[in-house]
């Protein structure tokens, strides 16, 4: 119960003193009850290999990341019967190399760091030599070996780009937003404020704001239609890379990423996180982000479960001698 079920467990042992005394409240033998959660706690060999059989057979994750995350006793299990992990599933007759989730190396030269960089722009994600440093170090550090000075420039030349993006703090007036507006309308990037304000391409936003005090103004002294640009992402317009963007982006922002908080602000992100990665904590998980910490309410039930036994009982037996001294005052 402490492990599957702890809220239960500390409601029984503060209404009742201890989780024996709520069992036996209820009508139930607590022996009978220890004897069957004792029996599931003693691991063998042939447990620990039916256990990672039936995982495989469910086709769930058995990569050491996983199990160390989600079946910690399992994998402890595993540990001191059969010395690691990988000796466990080697035991279970399966062949670790392929079940173990590992970033394969990426061999880098001029052809496939430009197909990387067309790859990004595909996929919505930023092509400029500041944001790509921070998202993919490995592909800028590879552009500027094998392009030499001014690397990463002359990739985004022979990817078809502008060897650079107009800066954020560059003056701006209105015919210069226009033909900012103009370019990126030629080269498919989506006009609306939502993917704008995600994207390396936010610097137009606050200039048009800045000069024409909206960005509705600033699309009709373009030349083109605002109507058609403000309607809704079109189906197929949130993909994987796209949501981990998305996720990364609003927690800089400072935003929780908790499920509930999601919900509130954020719901077609979190339908379409969860179509693509299975949930949402999930997907938070894949862009590099411990959902965990996001889901921290120090609400007194959320601190009497994140309570250890001994920290409870110790904090039990302290307010009952307190309320014994004031009793005899």
């Amino acid at each position: 119960m402490q492990t599957n079920c702890r809220p239960l467990y500390l409601a029984g042992c503060k209404y009742y003193g201890s989780w024996r005394k709520s069992i036996t409240a209820a009508g139930l033998s607590y022996d009978q009850v220890r004897v069957l959660k004792r029996t599931c706690l003693v691991w063998s060999e042939e447990k620990i290999l039916a256990s990672i059989n039936l995982r495989n057979n469910l086709k769930q994750p058995l990569n050491s990341n996983h199990l160390q995350k989600k079946e910690t006793r399992l994998y402890m299990a595993a540990i001191k019967y059969f010395g690691g992990w990988a000796q466990a599933i080697a035991a279970a007759g399966l062949n670790y190399s392929k079940l173990r989730k590992k970033e394969p190396m990426r061999r880098w030269s001029k052809t496939t760091i430009v197909k990387e960089i067309l790859r990004r722009y595909r996929c919505g994600l930023s092509v400029r030599g500041f944001d790509v440093s921070q998202q993919d170090r490995g592909l800028y550090q590879a552009a500027r070996r094998h392009f030499g000075e001014g690397g990463w420039a002359q990739a985004r030349i022979c990817a078809g780009f502008d060897p650079t993006d107009p800066l954020p703090w560059k003056i701006w007036d209105k015919k210069t937003v226009c033909m900012e507006i103009q370019r990126l309308q030629k080269i498919e990037i989506p006009l609306s404020t939502g993917s704008l304000r995600d994207s390396s391409y936010a610097y137009i936003l606050s200039a048009a704001s800045k000069v024409f005090g909206s960005w509705a103004k600033a699309i009709r002294e373009s030349g083109l239609d605002y109507s058609k640009i403000r309607k809704g992402r079109q189906p197929g317009w949130w993909t994987k890379p796209r949501i981990l963007m998305r996720i990364r982006y609003l927690e800089k922002l400072g935003m929780r990423l908790s499920h509930r908080s999601i919900q509130d602000s954020h719901c077609d992100l979190l339908g379409s996180a969860i179509a693509h990665f299975g949930c949402w904590s999930q997907a938070v998980e894949s862009a590099g982000i411990p959902y965990q910490a996001h889901c921290r309410v120090w609400s007194t039930k959320a601190w009497l479960r994140r309570m250890q036994d001994d920290e409870y009982l110790l904090m039990l037996k302290k307010a009952k001698k307190h309320a014994r001294k004031r009793s005899n005052k």
